[in-house]
């Protein structure tokens, strides 16, 4: 240290390395920053610690994913990407494809974009396919489709111990904004049952919707995806969702629970913004513990407070598979339970308002029932401990600032989140700060912090650079106050 003071003392020699030292240390403010906020084409925070792979064109050389594990990739407009997983002969396998395109006013979508995936065994027969759009209001957002191999008694294909080809298809309209969407893969098993389950559905079960939670709520803000959605119990909680955002939120439903999510958007603040109306400006929708969509609702907005409520949906159970209806047969495990919030973007473009407050009233009725006799631990499909506590405590979730995300918040929400009243025995815990991601054994889709290693080494870099800028500031003052003294003493 001593001999860089001395250089810095040695005419230009000195100076020039002031100004070179001086701006290093000035940069790591602009650095820190970076850190801790991404741009709006990056707003879903994937999973730590999630694998980089590149599909191929074929199947043929594809890179192969293991159960469990979480993978990141990307597929270009108008591209198939190919995977591959070895799956036994025993286990029902879910594999799950989240779609993150840009985001942003620039993006032109339509309402039928999205990606189909595919799910093939080794003698080409299709498994099974499905295809996640957009949906409602053209605008983009994150999406998520699933494909299942169900392991059936006297099934005929897909049945085998082999390897399967998963496919990934872009669709978009020949208009839309081209480029390249974050692909995050996922393969869960759902173990097979000691003794064989019933081939029938429920017969009958309370489709009545029940009285919501009362009360101003609990200020939680939800997280950028799966992977950080905040963790609710029932009750009541609030956030603000900017125009364009989506935000995330999971909750834990156990065999035996029903689930019902009512969403309220909240009045414009601009009262001369009232009576323009947006359609499809407000989207709620739901997916099970395999990520696969159960059911969604929109509305249309006005500058009036609006509300959506999910149709009632039988309670979780095994048997739930048999049923008809996808939102149905969708309940068939416990576990969490995901709810993405969206605002269209034409909201502020046609109201004024920049973020907007969204209200959740969430029931879990009913206790839960003894579970399946899975013949290994259920992963995923089940509510442990650590979820309940997760739940409680509010888990996960992100800091927003416009489409951008702050990522160095702490995993329990920022610190300017209020409480909220709370006042009424429905409004929630009333705990607001995170103890961060669950540690529920078996529970892998329980959500990571929002602040990653990268993310804590930058912020310690740039903390230390704004202290050594700061340092030599101080010192170039003192410098330039000694010479000017010393010249005017010669004078």
């Amino acid at each position: 240290m001593r001999g860089l003071m001395r250089r810095l003392m040695e005419g230009r020699r000195g100076r020039a390395w002031v100004a070179v030292v001086a701006g290093v240390g000035l940069c790591g403010v602009p650095a820190s920053a970076g850190a801790a906020g991404t741009g709006a084409s990056d707003a879903y925070v994937f999973a730590e610690g999630a694998q980089n792979v590149r599909g191929t064109q074929s199947s043929t050389g594809a890179p192969r994913l293991t159960t469990g594990e979480t993978y990141r990739s990307s597929l270009g407009a108008e591209a198939t990407a190919h995977y591959r997983v070895n799956l036994d002969g025993a286990a029902n396998a879910y594999v799950s494809v989240v779609a993150v395109p840009p985001l942003g006013s620039g993006v032109k979508a339509a309402s039928s974009d999205g990606v189909t995936v595919t799910l093939q065994d080794s003698g080409g027969n299709e498994c099974d396919s499905q295809r996640a759009t957009f949906r409602s209001g053209a605008y983009p957002r994150p999406v998520a489709a699933v494909v299942e191999r169900l392991v059936k008694t006297g099934g005929l294909r897909c049945q085998a111990a082999e390897t399967y080809d998963i496919a990934v298809e872009r669709v978009a309209e020949a208009d839309s904004t081209g480029g390249t969407w974050g692909l995050e893969l996922k393969v869960a098993t759902e173990p097979g049952l000691v003794t064989s389950a019933s081939t029938e559905g429920p017969r009958s079960w309370s489709s009545a919707s029940v009285q919501p939670p009362s009360g101003t709520g609990t200020q939680r803000s939800g997280g950028t995806g799966f992977n950080d959605a905040r963790a609710l119990s029932g009750g009541v909680w609030k956030d603000r969702v900017g125009s364009g955002q989506s935000h995330f939120f999971r909750v834990p439903v156990d065999w035996g629970q029903q689930l019902y999510v009512d969403a309220e958007l909240g009045a414009s603040t601009d009262r001369s913004a009232h009576g323009g109306t947006v359609t499809d400006a407000f989207d709620v929708q739901l997916y099970n513990p395999a990520r696969a969509p159960v059911t969604a609702k929109d509305t249309l907005y006005a500058g009036e407070p609006a509300s959506v409520s999910l149709d009632p949906l039988p309670p979780v159970a095994y048997e739930n598979r048999q049923l008809s209806r996808d939102e149905q047969a969708a309940m068939r495990f416990a576990g969490w339970y995901y709810l993405k919030v969206t605002v269209n973007p034409a909201v502020a473009e046609k109201l004024g308002d920049k973020s907007s407050l969204v209200t959740l009233r969430v029931t879990v009725d009913g206790n839960a029932v003894r579970p399946p006799d899975y013949v290994r631990d259920a992963g995923d499909f089940q509510v442990t401990e650590a979820d309940l506590k997760a739940a409680e405590n509010g888990a996960g979730g992100a800091v927003w600032k416009g489409l951008e995300v702050a990522r160095g918040g702490a995993a329990g929400g920022s610190a300017d989140e209020g409480r909220g009243s709370g006042d009424s025995a429905g409004s929630g815990s009333g705990a607001d700060a995170g103890s961060g991601p669950s540690a529920g054994a078996g529970s892998s889709s329980a959500a990571s912090s929002s602040t990653s290693p990268g993310s804590a080494a930058m912020t310690v870099i740039g903390v230390a650079g704004i202290g050594t800028g700061t340092a030599l500031l101080l010192w170039l003052g003192v410098w330039r106050f000694v010479a000017v003294r010393r010249v005017g003493v010669r004078n």
